[in-house]
């Protein structure tokens, strides 16, 4: 899945311009306060978090935040990104046939929120799913890869819901600390594989 990176910055009412993003300091300021928010949705939900909370636990000041970020949900759209990084797009989940495709190097969306670790609180936080379906449906490749199908659209958009919704529900139940996992999954790809295909030919 591919996500917007922007050098724009919102703080308060105004909208500023960073004109040295790629700087050390600035940078590494910005991983803080998100390991820092990684750190407390270990043990806390989002709504519990206040920018004065993050700010203290990232050993920045409020004003520093505010160069970053507008509120603590944009950090978290930030790690929400990371965790997605790398992850097969569902239109490439379904035209990878090739052997030889490098999208297959990639991890399934299902695995990544499986065996997530480092950001598991991200990953169990209410807002996650929200948040990725929200970035997923601006992926400019997944309406041209309806039309390559001949699939409507929108109803392409139902589809690729439905799948990820019900694929994020069972990686996130007792069904994936199960020892026949791997069975499992792939009774779930086989099952979505197909219903695809059958929509490709009606």
């Amino acid at each position: 899945l591919q996500y917007r990176k922007s050098s724009t910055i919102t703080s308060g009412n105004r909208r500023k311009t960073v004109t040295n993003t790629d700087d050390a300091r600035f940078r590494n300021c910005g991983r803080r306060i998100r390991d820092a928010l990684a750190d407390l949705l270990q043990t806390k939900s989002l709504t519990d978090i206040s920018v004065s909370e993050l700010s203290r636990k990232a050993k920045v000041s409020r004003a520093t935040f505010y160069v970053h970020y507008d509120n603590v949900g944009d950090v978290f759209d930030e790690l929400v990104g990371e965790v997605m990084d790398n992850v097969l797009s569902f239109g490439e989940r379904f035209s990878c046939e090739n052997p030889k495709c490098t999208a297959r190097e990639k991890s399934r969306f299902c695995e990544r929120i499986r065996s997530e670790k480092e950001l598991a609180g991200v990953v169990r936080e209410a807002r996650f799913f929200p948040s990725v379906m929200a970035f997923a449906w601006e992926d400019p490749d997944a309406k041209t890869d309806a039309v390559a199908r001949g699939i409507d659209p929108m109803a392409m958009r139902a589809v690729r819901l439905s799948q990820m919704s019900g694929c994020h529900a069972i990686a996130s139940s007792e069904f994936a600390k199960r020892d026949d996992w791997p069975h499992i999954r792939h009774v779930i790809d086989t099952f979505s594989e197909g219903g695809l295909r059958a929509i490709e030919k009606a």
